[in-house]
C-alpha cells in the first residue's frame, strides 16, 4: 500500500495548529491546577471509610484553606492542606482521632512555599537543558544531510514537534485540571520529560530514515523521498506507539490513583507524538524545501 501522506500535509498541520491554539486559550483562562509539589502544603494519608471521608472533608474545607481530600486506594484517603505547622499538624492529627475515630496518618509530608518555588526553577531548568540538548544532538547527528534539507531544518522541525506534543499536554492537563482537579507536580514534570524524550526518539526514527533515502536516491523530488520514508517507518511507529499505549492502559486500569494522571499525561503525550512524527515534523521539512524553491 502506497499512501501519498504528503499531500494533505496542510491538513495535518491545521489540525495540530488548531489543538495548540485550545491549549494555548485553556493555559490562558484555566492556568494550571498546581499540586503542593510547587505551590507547597501538607499531605497526610489516612485509613477511613467512604462516611468517614466526607465528614473529614466537610471538616477540613470549614477549618483549612485549600484543603482536599481524595480516595487513593480502597479505605485510603489523602488529606492535603496548606502548609502546616507541626503544631498544627498535632492538633489536626488530635481532632481526627477524637472526632472521627481515625488512626494516626500513615505517612506525613509537608512542603514549604519557598522549596515549592524552587522546585519549580528545578523543573524549568529541567526541561530548557532537555530541549537545548535535543537541539544539539539533531543538528551534530544530522550535519551532512544531503539538499534541499540541512541538519538545521532537521533539528528546528523536530524541535516544533516536540513543542507541539508537550503543549497538547499542558492544555489538556489545563482543562482536566478545571473540570476534574487535575494536578500538576514533579510526577507530570517527569511524564512531560519522558514525552519529550519519545517524541524526539519517535522523529528521528523517521528522519534517520529519510536521510538513508536521500542519499541511496538522490531524487529531486523530496517529497516523494520523504513521502517513501514514512511508508516505510509507518507501521513501526504506529506497532511501537500501540505497544507503549497498551501498557499504559494497563498502568491506567491497575495502578491506582496515585500514579492516574501521571499515567494520562503519558498518553496523551505518546498519542501526540506519535502523530507528530508523522504529520508535523516530517511535513515541516517538504514545506521548508518547497520554500526554499521558490
Amino acid at each position: 500500500m502506497n499512501l501519498n501522506i504528503v499531500k494533505y500535509k496542510y491538513v495535518y498541520l491545521i489540525i495540530s495548529g488548531s489543538l495548540m491554539l485550545i491549549a494555548i486559550i485553556s493555559l490562558l483562562i484555566w492556568g494550571l491546577q498546581f499540586g503542593i509539589d510547587f505551590t507547597g502544603g501538607t499531605d497526610l494519608i489516612y485509613k477511613t471509610t467512604g462516611t468517614e471521608a466526607s465528614l473529614v472533608s466537610n471538616y477540613l474545607s470549614t477549618n483549612y484553606k485549600g484543603s482536599s481530600i481524595t480516595n487513593i486506594a480502597t479505605g485510603t484517603y489523602q488529606v492535603q492542606t496548606e502548609p502546616l505547622s507541626e503544631k498544627t499538624i498535632t492538633a489536626l492529627e488530635s481532632t481526627l482521632t477524637k472526632n472521627f475515630k481515625l488512626k494516626k496518618p500513615e505517612q506525613v509530608t509537608t512542603i514549604g512555599p519557598s522549596i515549592g518555588v524552587e522546585l519549580q526553577h528545578v523543573a524549568i531548568y529541567s526541561v530548557i537543558m532537555v530541549i537545548l540538548g535535543i537541539i544539539f544532538y539533531i543538528t551534530y547527528s544530522f550535519r551532512a544531510v544531503p539538499k534541499p534539507a540541512n541538519s538545521f531544518a532537521f533539528g528546528g522541525a523536530a524541535i516544533i514537534a516536540m513543542i507541539h506534543d508537550v503543549l497538547i499536554v499542558f492544555g489538556a492537563f489545563s482543562i482536566l485540571g478545571h473540570f476534574f482537579n487535575a494536578p500538576v507536580d514533579s510526577l507530570f514534570v517527569t511524564a512531560v520529560l519522558t514525552v519529550m524524550g519519545f517524541s524526539v526518539h519517535d522523529t528521528i526514527v523517521v528522519f534517520d530514515r529519510i536521510r538513508e533515502n536521500l542519499i541511496k536516491k538522490r531524487s529531486n523530488d523530496f517529497s516523494y523521498v520523504i513521502n517513501f520514508s514514512l511508508m516505510q517507518t509507518l507501521n513501526r511507529s504506529l506497532n511501537t506507539s500501540f505497544t507503549v499505549i497498551l501498557v499504559l492502559v494497563a498502568l491506567f486500569l491497575v495502578g491506582g490513583i496515585t500514579i492516574r494522571w501521571f499515567v494520562i499525561a503519558l498518553l496523551i503525550g505518546v498519542t501526540a507524538g506519535t502523530y507528530s512524527s508523522i504529520f508535523v515534523a516530517s511535513q515541516l521539512l517538504v514545506i521548508y524545501a518547497e520554500h526554499k524553491k521558490l
